[in-house]
């Protein structure tokens, strides 16, 4: 997959405050992240693996029952459900993000976008906010 983070802030940002990152933190935001791409682009099959990990349940049954939903959307043929089906098992698999876990969850999302946006369209404001978003958090 492409690197669609490797010429931006967010990667710079994530890169320099490596030891600040609260990957606890991390791993909310870039829940409400996916979400805010759901809430764009909706996919039927996202809203309750996303509310799940929205509200933070702690249940095996369910956990394994979302990711069974998750996988199925993986597998789909659309490319920006794939994408963002694959960052949600990321988020559902683990609870400590690490900055090149964080990287990779946002790249998905990115590749996601770019089957809907140009570059040019998404990229900088992608970027913003995602440093607004994640610098509160690194820098904390």
């Amino acid at each position: 997959m492409k690197s669609w983070i490797a010429n931006t802030k967010i990667n710079a940002l994530l890169g320099a405050s490596s030891q600040k990152f609260d990957g606890v933190k991390v791993r909310r935001t870039l829940i409400e992240y996916c979400d805010s791409y759901q809430k764009i682009y909706p996919f039927e099959i996202l809203e309750e693996p996303l509310e799940f990990l929205k509200n933070n349940v702690n249940s095996d049954g369910k956990s394994r029952e979302m990711r069974a939903l998750l996988r199925v959307a993986a597998e789909e043929y659309c490319i920006s459900l794939n994408e963002i089906a694959d960052a949600l098992l990321d988020l559902i698999d683990i609870r400590v993000l690490t900055t090149d876990q964080a990287k990779k969850i946002i790249n998905h999302v990115f590749e996601a976008f770019s089957c809907n946006e140009s570059p040019e369209d998404f990229i900088p404001r992608e970027d913003a906010y995602l440093c607004k978003n994640l610098f509160a958090i690194t820098s904390s």
